[in-house]
């Protein structure tokens, strides 16, 4: 498709949504792909969301039915402008909002799994006691796109920093730590916990970590090491040192690999830890 300027797509695009036609926004979308990803950049996204929003603020019963034709269009980039136009009219109705952001969490797009996992982040702040249950059984679902999307929103529902959100995320978490599946377990311990949620939730993540690590499940293990293996949670080591002492006594070689991978970020990071022994 031949690609066009900013002022010609953004003309497409206007004139496509005064006719309501999903399928000339689209159109406008796709002149605007990139080679390497095959969906448009970010900022045209953003733009499109922005404005298709803004159009219709008055009308939130077409927005509805526009987000659900975009994310049915089996196209990537309307994939994701659809998910997250799914947000403001999740309460219009719950059940078709969760079941088509199911689907697309499961896609074959990495890119749209990234959009419908903040997609979802965003409506658990908003309407954290209706959603929370079906995160809770998207948890056990038999796709690790779709578990890992739960990881995903719980931590972006985490940075609203919200006290009332803090037991019930962590609650959801506990079910993956033993998640054996690379993408959930490279998402959970590094990343979601050590990168974020030990951020936002200082005092109630250590105190959950002192919990976790006494089970004897070598995954749970790994996850609670590899908290300190990311950069944010290395800083927290001195006040850890509990769990870490723990985890140095476990002989196995898929935690100590953890450990020592956690112990030279600590170094790093945290070189205070160390200096009771190095005298």
């Amino acid at each position: 498709m031949r690609h066009v300027s900013v002022e010609e797509w953004k003309k497409q695009f206007d004139d496509a949504l005064i006719q309501r036609s999903v399928r000339g926004m689209i159109h406008a979308l796709q002149s605007q792909s990139t080679t390497h990803a095959g969906t448009a950049r970010a900022q045209v996204k953003r733009t499109a969301i922005y404005t298709i929003e803004r159009y219709f603020q008055s009308e939130l019963d077409t927005l509805f039915q526009i987000a659900i034709e975009l994310c049915k269009s089996k196209n990537s980039t309307a994939e994701e402008i659809g998910s997250q136009l799914l947000v403001p009219c999740y309460h219009l109705d719950p059940c078709k909002v969760e079941h088509v952001l199911q689907d697309l969490a499961d896609s074959p797009n990495w890119e749209v799994r990234e959009w419908v996992a903040d997609a979802c982040g965003s409506i658990l702040v908003t309407h954290f006691e209706n959603f929370y249950p079906s995160i809770h059984s998207w948890a056990k679902n038999e796709s690790e796109n779709v578990r890992r999307a739960v990881v995903l929103a719980l931590m972006y529902a985490g940075k609203s920093r919200n006290p009332q959100f803090s037991n019930r995320i962590l609650n959801i978490l506990e079910l993956l730590l033993s998640d054996r599946s690379t993408y959930v377990k490279e998402n959970l311990g590094p990343f979601a916990i050590g990168s974020a949620l030990i951020k936002y939730y200082p005092d109630e993540v250590l105190a959950w970590l002192r919990r976790c690590v006494l089970s004897n499940d070598e995954q749970v293990r790994w996850n609670v090491a590899m908290v300190f293996h990311a950069a944010v949670g290395a800083h927290y080591a001195l006040e850890a040192k509990d769990i870490i002492d723990i985890l140095l006594k476990d002989e196995r070689p898929y935690v100590q690999g953890a450990v020592n991978k956690a112990l030279k970020n600590i170094r790093k990071r945290c070189p205070e830890y160390f200096e009771p022994f190095s005298s």
